[in-house]
């Protein structure tokens, strides 16, 4: 940016030292509103924008401050814009070394990267060779391997061949030999016979003559006629003689005798015929399956004869022994050979790994010269950041210097003023501002519903519960989970959910509070809490102003016109982050208290103009619609909760799946009446009261409670009884069991981990002798269902004690 000269021109007609010494400052002022702009952007450009702050300030100062501060300064300035200049060159020298060395840097570090992109394109190909030649050797390790078997087989199929099955095979072959030249000379004796008749026959056809010849043939065809008309009647008379003597034994046996003897008959000779007839059959193919495997093993036999032929003309005539000794020489010189081989690598790969040896040495030796001249140019371009640095702590001192005081007293003067305001402006106001906005805010009474019977207000509402109009959500939780929740308003005003991330604890007490027209504010709990104050609020003694938390808020709104008649719930989310011990420690108190008598201090002199709703402007009532429900996980991040929290609590464990249903999404929306909602669990308890007490006389006097007492040290006292007197009528007015209610107290209340379980000084008789008698008090009273919750704790502590 070209650079604008705005120092005024020195006037020729100056007759006094004073006009001369506003010139030298106006210049000097020039000077740095030039390096202003020209240094725009560093430390130097930085100083001078504050040089030009000085200077504007210069221009509003008096003609008098002009001729007194120029005076002193003017030289000054201009002194320091010559400081400043050079300052500058040496930055900008050093900013170009800079510049340059960082530039040596980036080729030396693509020099690097390109020497390691080499050694590592080097290396990869000698891991390649190396493996195809260790590939190579697998191969030909495997193929001797597949030889040697194939040696052992034969040698194997030698030595059978010399053993029984050869002697096995030829001694078939000579019974086929010895039959088949019985066959022969059978046939040979036949053929000799005929052969004489035919010498015979043209013995005596050379001595007639031709007539003689025609004769004879004559005669003899007519001999052959003949013989074959008598052959016919001879089996003509025999069938009729067989007729005959059939007729004959028919005439002389009866009728009934004849046909039964003319079926016997006829039986025994289809019998007889059937039975030729398959037995012929059977010796055909018998002969034949014969004549076919002495073909087979003929042709096997001659071909293995001619395979031993063909070995025993490879072997030259050795003996088998000879035959296996040799093998065995063969296989120590492959074995011998390969060892060899194998330590012995070839010319080629040791040439290779000498070359990339030296190339592998030459590229580190030049790494290691590039890495040492890049450690210098580090330390080099260190030093003169440091530099940089040293110089610009140095303007800043003197900078700070010379307006330290001005700025001193300018920043006392202001907080004095600020101080003096704040104070006045607090004291004219309320301690509890947010607290008056609700009193104008919820003034006006809301209109509420009464409960219908606990029954029919538990199905409405698991279906109110489940479907949200409003965000389009569906919320799906078990029935029983609906009651125990109801049941836990009726016994306790603090609930504690636990369960695994995702089963809907949180949601399920804002679904609570949507689906009854109710109130809620969630609070989240964080890790570092401690007392009280840090739930509700504390006072700001000077500021005269109480630092109201979501906490008070919802109690003073709870207690409002607006909800006063209407459930109101506070949501503790994680609760156990810190310990509510701790920081809930007055509540836990509180709680325990009569209705009226539940007061919490908040400050320990009221103030003036304070909420309606406040006891003595300091002192709020904790209100009787209000529940306090707290989630909790349990991991290494929180705490457990002490036995006083637990037994002052409705404790519930929500379960991982999902129970799915058809939702009802007619429900209008509503806001119940928390009056009739205390009703209708006062109407409940009042109906259910001698059944439930004379449960908890039965198992006061049952061997349970004896078994916890004496092996478990474990009883309980009025609380427990009071929130059985509260719990049970309610979850039976709900439609649930007397079994799974008691089950769910004595599993949350007695039985739970740290009390009766998880114990290190109980016994594995004590859990199962426990368990004998939860059993036999659960026959005793014959429930509907069984005690799963309190069984699962007890079964998996005696799944513990097993395992030691």
């Amino acid at each position: 940016m070209a650079k604008r000269n705005r120092a005024r021109k020195p006037q020729a007609t100056a007759t006094n030292t004073a006009n001369v010494e506003l010139d030298k400052l106006d210049n000097a002022l020039a000077a740095v509103d030039n390096l202003v702009e020209s240094e725009n952007g560093s430390f130097v450009g930085a100083m001078a924008e504050k040089f030009k702050k000085a200077k504007t300030s210069h221009d509003a100062a008096s003609e008098e401050q002009k001729k007194v501060a120029s005076e002193t300064f003017g030289n000054d300035i201009q002194t320091l814009v010559g400081e400043l200049k050079k300052l500058v060159e040496q930055n900008k020298k050093v900013e170009v070394e800079n510049k340059q060395s960082l530039a040596r840097q980036k080729q030396l570090e693509e020099s690097l990267e390109e020497l390691k992109k080499k050694a590592e394109a080097e290396k990869k190909e000698l891991d390649k060779q190396t493996k195809e030649l260790l590939a190579s050797k697998k191969k030909i390790a495997e193929d001797r391997a597949e030889l040697a078997i194939k040696l052992e087989e034969l040698k194997e199929q030698e030595l059978d061949a010399e053993s029984g099955f050869a002697v096995k095979h030829m001694e078939m072959l000579n019974s086929f030999e010895e039959k088949q030249n019985k066959l022969h000379e059978s046939l040979e004796q036949k053929k000799l016979k005929l052969e004489k008749e035919l010498e015979e026959l043209n013995k005596s056809k050379q001595t007639l003559n031709e007539a003689e010849k025609t004769l004879l043939d004559e005669k003899l065809q007519q001999l052959f006629a003949k013989e074959a008309e008598l052959d016919e009647k001879e089996i003509q008379l025999k069938q009729e003689k067989a007729l005959i003597e059939r007729m004959r034994r028919q005439a002389q046996l009866t009728d009934e005798e004849a046909s039964s003897y003319k079926i016997s008959l006829k039986n025994e000779i289809e019998k007889e015929f059937a039975y030729q007839i398959s037995s012929l059959e059977n010796q055909k193919a018998n002969l034949e399956k014969q004549i076919a495997q002495y073909d087979q093993g003929e042709k096997q036999l001659l071909a293995k004869l001619s395979s031993f032929k063909e070995l025993e003309r490879q072997f030259e005539d050795a003996t088998p022994q000879e035959v296996i000794e040799q093998l065995s020489h063969y296989k120590q010189t492959v074995n011998t050979l390969r060892s060899q081989l194998d330590e012995k690598p070839s010319e080629q790969l040791e040439e290779n790994f000498k070359q990339l040896k030296k190339t592998y040495e030459a590229l580190e030796q030049e790494y290691n010269n590039a890495h040492t001249e890049l450690q210098q140019n580090k330390v080099q371009l260190t030093k003169s950041r440091k530099s940089v640095i040293e110089l610009e702590q140095i303007q800043k001192q003197k900078q700070a210097l010379e307006k330290h005081n001005q700025l001193l007293k300018a920043a006392v003067d202001q907080l004095s003023a600020d101080v003096d305001d704040l104070v006045n402006k607090q004291q004219a106001k309320t301690a509890f501002p947010a607290l008056l906005g609700l009193d104008s805010k919820l003034r006006a009474k809301g209109r509420t519903e009464s409960v219908p019977s606990l029954s029919e207000f538990a199905n409405e509402l698991q279906h109110r519960i489940a479907w949200d109009a409003n965000e389009q959500k569906e919320l799906y939780y078990r029935f029983e989970d609906i009651c125990l929740f109801i049941a836990g308003l009726a016994m306790s005003r603090l609930h504690i959910l636990q369960g695994i991330s995702g089963t809907g604890k949180t949601s399920l007490a804002k679904a609570f509070a949507r689906a009854v027209g109710g109130g809620v504010k969630t609070i989240s709990v964080q890790a570092g809490w401690r007392d009280k104050g840090d739930l509700v609020g504390h006072f700001n003694a000077f500021e005269k102003k109480f630092y109201e938390q979501e906490t008070l808020q919802a109690l003073y709104e709870a207690q409002s016109p607006a909800f006063s008649d209407r459930p109101y719930i506070v949501l503790l989310d994680e609760m156990n982050l810190s310990r509510p011990e701790q920081y809930f420690a007055e509540f836990l108190s509180a709680l325990e208290l009569d209705p009226k008598d539940r007061i919490l201090t908040l400050m320990t002199t009221g103030q003036p103009n304070g909420p309606e709703n406040l006891i003595e402007g300091r002192k709020i009532r904790i209100p009787e619609n209000l529940w306090f429900i707290g989630t909790a996980n349990h991991d290494e991040t929180t705490f457990e909760f002490a036995d006083k929290t637990y037994d002052r609590a409705h404790v519930m464990e929500l379960p991982r799946h999902k129970n799915t249903f058809e939702i009802n999404k007619d429900h209008e929306p509503i806001s119940y009446s928390f009056e009739s909602l205390e009703v209708a669990f006062e109407r409940a308890a009042n109906t259910h009261r001698s059944k439930v007490a004379k449960l908890i006389q039965e198992l006061d006097g049952s061997e349970f409670s004896m078994i916890l007492e004496e092996d478990f040290n474990v009883s309980w006292g009025n609380r427990l009884e009071r929130h059985l007197v509260r719990f049970i009528p309610v979850m039976l007015e709900c439609g649930s069991d007397l079994g799974f209610a008691l089950d769910h107290m004595l599993a949350t209340k007695v039985l739970r981990a740290g009390k009766a379980t998880g114990r290190y000084d109980t016994e594995h008789d004590d859990i199962s002798n426990l368990i004998d008698a939860l059993k036999a008090f659960w026959r005793s009273q014959g429930f509907n269902s069984t005690p799963e919750a309190s069984l699962k704790l007890l079964n998996n502590e005696l799944k513990k004690k097993s395992s030691f």
